[in-house]
C-alpha cells in the first residue's frame, strides 16, 4: 500500500523525530525483507512493535506528508532496484498469536501466516490449513486474501481493525468489507491486527490435513527457491500456471529471474538478478499469454515502481 507520494523536504520533516514510535534504520536493503531477494534501500526503514505503535507512527507519517509503503513477509512485493523514498513501515515486530475465546485467535499484523498455522493446530481449530508454506505476515495476507482457489483468510475474519488514511482506527466485518479473489478491498485501510474464527476439530486431525497441503505444494512448487508465490492471479474457469506453461514458457528467463520449470506461474532468482529483469519477464509472460490465446493476465505480485 502506498501513500501519495507528495512533494517533501526531509531537512522540515525528519524521520528521526519518530524514532520514539519505532525502531528506523537507514537505507536499508530491501532485498533481504522480500523472498525474491530483490531491491534497493528503503530511505527510512520502520519495525513498529504493537498495533499501537503502528497506528500512531502511520497517522503522524500521515499528517506530516511523508510517503510510506507497507511491507510484510515481502512474499508478494518485487522492489525497486533504485530503493524507496521515505518511509517503509515493516511488520516483523509484531508477531503476535493469542487465543480469544473457545474459536477464536486473535493476531496481529506481523504474526507469520506459520504462526497463525500451528497455533490453529495446537488449540484444535480447523479452518487455516489451506495458509501452510504460504510465506508472508497475516496483515499483507488479509490485504491480498491470500489462500487457495477456493478459500481465502478472509473466510475466517469475525472482525479485523484498521486504519484509515486520517488517523482513525475502526472494526469492520467481512460483510462491510466485501473481499474477493485476491483482494482484501482494504481501499488504503491498513492492517492493525485481527480476530480469526474457527470450528473444532482434534488437534492430531489438523496437523494431518496442513501436513497433507505441504506435502502437496512442495511436490507442486518451488517452495525452497528464492520465489515470490504465484506471478498473476488465476482467470476465471481457468489457471495462469496452466496458461503460462501452454504457452511454452517454462524456462524462460530474463538474466538471472526465470520461470520455475515446477511451477510455470512462479518466478525464480537465482543469484545476482535485477527487479528490472523480473518487471520486463513478467511483461513477456502476459504478452505471450495473451498473443497465444487471447487472456489477459493480471498480476498478483505487487510491483513497487522505479524512481524516475
Amino acid at each position: 500500500m502506498l501513500c501519495c507520494f507528495l512533494e517533501l523536504e526531509m531537512s522540515i520533516v525528519s524521520p528521526d523525530t519518530y524514532a520514539e514510535l519505532a525502531p528506523m534504520r537507514r537505507d536499508e536493503p530491501l532485498a533481504r525483507w522480500t523472498t525474491l531477494r530483490l531491491g534497493g534501500p528503503a530511505e527510512f526503514f520502520f519495525e513498529p512493535r504493537t498495533p499501537d505503535d503502528l497506528w500512531k507512527l502511520l497517522t503522524r507519517l500521515d499528517e506530516d506528508g511523508v510517503p510510506y509503503r507497507m511491507l510484510g513477509g515481502g512474499a508478494n512485493v518485487l522492489a525497486p532496484d533504485s530503493g524507496v523514498p521515505g518511509a517503509v513501515i515493516h511488520t516483523g515486530g509484531m508477531r503476535r498469536v493469542f487465543r480469544d475465546g473457545e474459536l477464536g485467535l486473535r493476531a496481529w499484523a506481523g504474526a507469520t501466516n506459520q504462526q497463525l498455522v500451528r497455533s490453529a493446530a495446537e488449540h484444535g481449530m480447523a479452518g487455516v490449513e489451506e495458509l501452510i508454506g504460504v510465506p508472508g505476515h497475516v496483515g499483507g495476507s488479509l490485504a491480498m486474501n491470500a489462500g487457495s482457489p477456493t478459500w481465502g483468510l478472509w473466510d475466517q475474519v469475525e472482525e479485523v481493525t484498521l486504519w484509515l488514511p486520517g488517523g482513525e482506527v475502526v472494526a469492520r466485518t467481512p460483510d462491510d468489507v466485501q473481499p474477493s479473489y485476491r483482494n482484501g478491498n482494504l481501499r488504503g485501510a491498513i492492517a492493525l491486527e485481527v480476530l480469526l474464527k474457527f470450528s473444532a476439530d482434534r488437534p492430531q486431525a489438523v496437523k494431518e490435513r496442513q501436513e497433507a497441503y505441504l506435502r502437496r505444494k512442495n511436490e507442486t512448487q518451488p517452495v525452497t527457491l528464492a520465489s515470490a508465490g504465484c506471478a498473476f492471479r488465476n482467470p476465471e474457469g481457468d489457471s495462469a500456471g496452466r496458461l503460462i506453461d501452454a504457452a511454452g514458457l517454462k524456462g524462460v528467463r530474463e538474466g538471472s529471474v526465470v520461470v520455475s520449470e515446477k511451477h510455470a506461474n512462479f518466478l525464480v532468482h537465482e543469484g545476482g538478478g535485477t527487479a528490472a529483469q523480473a518487471r520486463t519477464l513478467l511483461a513477456h509472460i502476459a504478452a505471450t499469454v495473451q498473443e497465444k490465446f487471447g487472456v489477459a493476465l493480471h498480476q498478483e505480485l505487487v510491483i513497487w515502481p522505479e524512481l524516475v
